[in-house]
């Protein structure tokens, strides 16, 4: 036994992911493979609906709207834990980009001479809302370039000024696997007054995460890349502080906070006086009720899963499969564009043979690799003059998995 659970549970951790019977996956970066443990509850939730258990008088039941279930609350708690924040901070949503435009568009106030700082390994689904963002309201856009597939602190904070009302980063970036101190991060940019956006789809569910600890305003995710979730869930965090100070240009009718609910029933009900009440006081009144009933259901279960395996556990086996898959590269000659101190990334590598049209040639050849082998799947991925060809270790994969990617990269040198 090792101590870590995962490790001492493997053969059965991957009978979870019945694809990995037939691929080589390398893949979580990009969207992952069913789990097993939310297919069975996303069915759960059609054989409920299947037995009519819709009835929402006189109060809701399992297969209800999703926002009136209790998973709904559920899964709010243990997203809320995994990250340590209270549960009032955290309400359920779907990708980063759908919360993008809410908190852009809708919870900012945007003045003329106000900047919003971002770097050139960001992903383009907050950069393109920006470009807008700046015509719209005179928003200056200031971009910090990568020096060898790294962002310095020292860079970002020569541009972060008390004009400065927003720096949005990828916790970890989807083109190199760059991985940031976010609690210097959030340091630099508090000091100048300024709120601090996290996407964290690229590291939620391969490392741990303390909000508390960083100090981040805001934190958006999507639970189907490392999360190994079902699409369409996910969860959005604010920062208490922040959520007290806004007051979004966004309403939703199901969080109007009504002394007794919804008051559909009610027999003086009036489409005016009886919703003439404020948000919630937490992180519901964001959301947006893209989140729909079997996705809810197995990001629930997905949840769960986390819990039994160990979020410690996954960050220690997909930083040490990230360590020998760069060891094995470097090993047959290419070139790890990512950075190789563990501390500045996790599991996500990209690399180099030297040659783009041998890298190209690599990657199609792995979806058919030859005769009696299985499909190895993995990106390509390039931006700011890093990235290439993109393997992500994951806690599901083996020393095995890696080295069959490697022959193959090792025969088409």
């Amino acid at each position: 036994m090792t101590g870590n659970y995962i490790d001492d549970h493997i053969e059965d951790i991957r009978a979870e992911f019945k694809m990995l019977d037939h691929w080589v996956y390398l893949n979580a970066g990009d969207q992952m493979i069913p789990g097993n443990y939310w297919l069975k509850a996303a069915r759960e939730f059609y054989d409920f609906v299947e037995a009519g258990r819709m009835e929402d008088i006189p109060v809701a039941d399992v297969a209800s709207h999703p926002f009136l279930i209790a998973s709904w609350d559920e899964c709010i708690t243990r997203a809320a834990r995994m990250i340590n924040a209270h549960k009032d901070e955290v309400t359920n949503s779907y990708r980063p980009s759908i919360m993008a435009n809410l908190i852009l568009y809708n919870m900012m106030d945007w003045e003329a001479g106000d900047n919003v700082v971002f770097t050139d390994l960001g992903y383009p689904s907050f950069i393109y809302i920006m470009q807008d963002i700046s015509k719209r309201y005179g928003v200056e856009l200031r971009m910090v370039r990568n020096v060898g597939g790294e962002i310095l602190m020292e860079d970002m904070e020569k541009v972060i000024d008390d004009n400065t009302k927003l720096v949005i980063i990828d916790r970890t970036t989807a083109f190199c696997g760059f991985t940031y101190d976010v609690k210097e991060v959030c340091r630099i940019a508090h000091a100048k007054g300024a709120l601090v956006l996290d996407d964290a789809i690229q590291a939620f569910g391969a490392i741990n995460i303390d909000v508390k600890h960083d100090d981040v305003d805001m934190m958006v995710t999507g639970a189907y890349k490392w999360q190994c979730g079902p699409e369409g869930a996910g969860f959005f965090y604010i920062k208490r502080e922040v959520m007290d100070r806004i007051d979004a240009r966004f309403r939703n009718y199901i969080w109007a906070d009504i002394p007794g609910g919804i008051p559909f029933a009610d027999k003086d009900h009036d489409t005016l006086k009886s919703w003439d009440y404020p948000p919630v006081n937490n992180a519901n009144q964001f959301s947006q009720d893209v989140t729909i009933g079997p996705a809810l259901f197995g990001w629930n279960a997905t949840l769960k899963f986390y819990e039994k395996i160990g979020i410690h556990n996954v960050e220690q086996r997909v930083r040490r499969l990230g360590t020998y898959a760069i060891d094995r590269l470097q090993e047959i000659g290419c070139r790890v564009t990512s950075p190789t101190d563990p501390k500045k990334r996790h599991g996500l590598i990209t690399y180099t043979t030297g040659d783009y049209d041998k890298d190209t040639a690599f990657f199609q050849r792995t979806s058919a690799p030859g005769r009696c082998m299985r499909p190895i799947k993995i990106s390509m991925r390039a931006l700011g003059g890093v990235g290439n060809l993109r393997v992500c270790t994951h806690f599901f994969n083996t020393e095995e998995d890696i080295d069959y990617l490697i022959d193959l990269q090792k025969q088409m040198m």
